[in-house]
């Protein structure tokens, strides 16, 4: 199997005081269930030296990265500079990397475009255009982001669009980084469209 990290969000116990990592299972399983391995990375990572976060990496040897969803860009510190550092690291190195939804908005500021707010896009469902030669998405896709980035980031593309016109998916042109704005792991009904297309970003 293929170790693929993914990034958490933090939660704060306001009865305990306790700052918590946490990640919806689902999405563990989801990749379980495609034969690759998930090792989910503590945000107390990126507060760590360079030589001893790359230690760290270099010692689990991952073969790609999601940045995964939940929790608005820029609510909690931690989160972002970890995923801001792993990012970077996964770039450099050239390995597969995801973004859903909050990833998505992160890789797009981390390439230089900025977020608005939107509204409509929340708790539901809609269909997509597929904007991309490679047909290989989901026509209609679930919505649960209250942001969305204004313009495409230079050397992406725009794979997908909804109606109303917001950016639901990208693509870097030349190395292996994707955004989704949807939570495959959330579909009540597996999607295989998005398992194929896992399968393609991490193989």
């Amino acid at each position: 199997m293929k170790v693929i990290l993914i990034s958490q969000r933090v939660y704060t116990d306001k009865s305990t005081k306790e700052i918590r990592d946490t990640l919806d299972i689902r999405l563990s399983k989801l990749l379980f269930s495609i034969n690759l391995y998930p090792v989910i990375v503590p945000n107390s990572l990126g507060i760590l030296s360079k030589k001893k976060f790359e230690n760290y990496l270099n010692k689990i040897k991952p073969h790609g990265l999601i940045l995964s969803g939940g929790e608005d860009f820029g609510k909690n510190k931690l989160r972002d500079k970890n995923e801001y550092k792993l990012l970077n690291y996964f770039i450099k190195k050239k390995r597969p990397i995801l973004g859903i939804c909050r990833g998505m908005l992160l890789i797009s500021k981390f390439f230089g475009t900025n977020l608005k707010k939107i509204s409509g896009h929340v708790k539901t469902k809609h269909k997509v255009k597929i904007l991309s030669k490679d047909n290989l998405f989901p026509n209609i896709i679930n919505s649960y982001h209250n942001f969305a980035i204004r313009k495409c980031p230079k050397n992406f593309s725009i794979t997908l669009k909804s109606k109303d016109k917001v950016i639901e998916a990208i693509k870097h042109k030349s190395i292996k980084c994707e955004g989704w704005m949807w939570h495959p792991e959330r579909d009540k009904k597996i999607d295989k469209t998005n398992n194929y297309r896992l399968k393609k970003i991490f193989k």
